[in-house]
């Protein structure tokens, strides 16, 4: 077990590409900078390492402690199971968003237009994810959010 392998298989389990891992991890990083970072990504997942510049990142981005990624093999856990390892594990994984697509397979097409920009906010602003599954439930159910108590209205 290494950092790098549970990095890769967590990845994997998001459905990222390296690609898709290096916009959430540099998101404003020049060209070069992101060439740095992509090939140490691609090094990490390709050595047995216990170290890398990147682990504090990675575990934000992850959403999962630096010392669990670093002490435990997580490459045979599935994707609900590393949802349990997150502080908050009923709050939604990175690219969330994207296991929701069978609930728009019968979207008419201004709301597939809606839906593929949530999709890119959701690759590009990772954070925003909670506030986005919020405002699709309030528009796929109908149901308006009350103030100040976090409960929805019928």
């Amino acid at each position: 077990m290494s950092l790098g392998e549970n990095v890769r298989h967590i990845r994997q389990l998001l459905g990222w590409s390296r690609s898709d891992m290096l916009r959430r991890l540099a998101p404003h990083a020049s060209g070069r900078e992101r060439a740095r970072i992509s090939q140490q990504v691609y090094q990490l997942e390709r050595r047995a390492s216990r170290r890398s510049d990147l682990l504090l990142s990675i575990s934000e981005v992850f959403g999962i402690a630096p010392n669990i990624l670093l002490n435990h093999d997580l490459t045979g856990l599935t994707l609900a199971e590393v949802k349990l390892l997150r502080p908050d594990a009923d709050a939604p994984m990175p690219g969330e968003l994207l296991a929701l697509t069978s609930r728009f397979a019968a979207a008419s097409d201004e709301a597939r237009v809606i839906i593929d920009k949530v999709f890119a906010v959701d690759r590009d602003y990772p954070q925003l994810i909670g506030k986005l599954l919020i405002m699709v439930d309030v528009f796929l159910d109908g149901r308006v959010p009350r103030r100040g108590r976090g409960r929805i209205a019928e």
